[in-house]
């Protein structure tokens, strides 16, 4: 054990931040302090113990710990300093310069690569001596101390399940929370006059390559007889035997509306144009190609006859089927 020497002062405002407590990690360690005096300063010891604070008791050093690939990246308030390699070890981080006098101010110093000890939940103490010399020899002049202590990583772990949801009725919430009625009642058929309906469908999902909403089942008809289904977008005829459905606002009739809600869903292409009609059965008559919130399609379904079309109660059923690959 050695004594303090006589006339030696005390670094104040001392302080040690370390960018990584994690044990054996690869981290910057950065010093903080005032110099008590303006006696010529020509190095600087950082020694690195585990067992005491105290200057006057021997040194353990921390397993794990090394600081001989330390480069220094910063350095204010006393400058001109550089790592001094051969007079450092695995605990002991020794800086120098050209010794001059010693500036009562701040002094800040950064030190990277310096790997942390290997303990978790140890508290290790740095012992900070400055001396003349411009090797770290000899009898320090002033003298502190600051401590760190190494934790444990820990982890914050949660799930968030697959999710595509979709509800079909006659009207549906734009969040899927009520829907009512299954049923669209379009009257009486007549060559003069088309008749039209409309039911609501709402999807969204977490599926990074988004969704697609497919529409299943025949024509009207009644028993042998059909009404035709448009093969392709087509405007509304009276008069004509027509079968179509589509997903936007239309004046011809006036029937329907846009896509709402602050979802990435569209129509398809062949359901997208106002005024247009078309049913297959099995097209995708909506999709995302992103993760989307809610939105709430509207399916407008237009019927014409001609004079010739024979007489019976014609109907359909419609299921939508929406897929996601998750």
């Amino acid at each position: 054990m050695s004594a303090n020497p006589v006339g030696a002062l005390t670094l104040t405002n001392r302080s040690i931040e370390v960018s990584t407590a994690q044990p054996s990690a690869t981290a910057s360690h950065t010093f903080e302090f005032v110099l008590p005096s303006t006696t010529t300063l020509g190095s600087i010891v950082f020694l690195y113990c585990e067992n005491s604070p105290l200057i006057s008791e021997s040194c353990s050093a921390p397993p794990g710990l090394d600081v001989l690939s330390a480069s220094l990246s910063g350095q204010t308030g006393n400058t001109g300093f550089s790592v001094d390699g051969a007079s450092s070890t695995a605990n002991k981080l020794v800086i120098t310069r050209t010794a001059a006098a010693g500036a009562i101010i701040t002094s800040r110093y950064i030190f990277d690569s310096i790997t942390n000890p290997s303990t978790a939940g140890s508290t290790e103490f740095v012992r900070i001596t400055t001396y003349a010399s411009t090797d770290g020899s000899g009898s320090f002049t002033d003298n502190g101390t600051v401590a760190f202590a190494t934790v444990s990583p820990f982890s914050v772990g949660a799930n968030v399940p697959p999710f595509l949801q979709i509800c079909v009725a006659i009207t549906v919430a734009p969040d899927c929370t009520t829907s009512s009625g299954d049923r669209i009642n379009l009257g009486t058929l007549s060559k003069s006059q088309v008749k039209a309906g409309t039911s609501q469908f709402t999807v969204g999902t977490n599926s990074i390559s988004g969704y697609t909403v497919f529409a299943q089942g025949t024509t009207m008809t009644s028993g042998n007889n059909a009404i035709s289904a448009l093969a392709s977008p087509t405007p509304s005829f009276p008069g004509n035997n027509q079968f179509g459905i589509n997903l936007r606002n239309n004046s011809i009739p006036n029937v329907g509306s846009d896509p709402f809600g602050a979802g990435s869903g569209t129509p398809t292409a062949d359901y997208d144009t106002p005024n247009l009609y078309k049913y297959s059965s099995g097209d995708s008559v909506a999709q995302s190609t992103l993760p989307s919130d809610y939105n709430r399609m509207t399916v407008s379904y237009v019927v014409n006859v001609n004079s010739s079309q024979p007489p019976g109660v014609y109907a359909s059923t419609f299921t939508y089927l929406a897929t996601a690959t998750f």
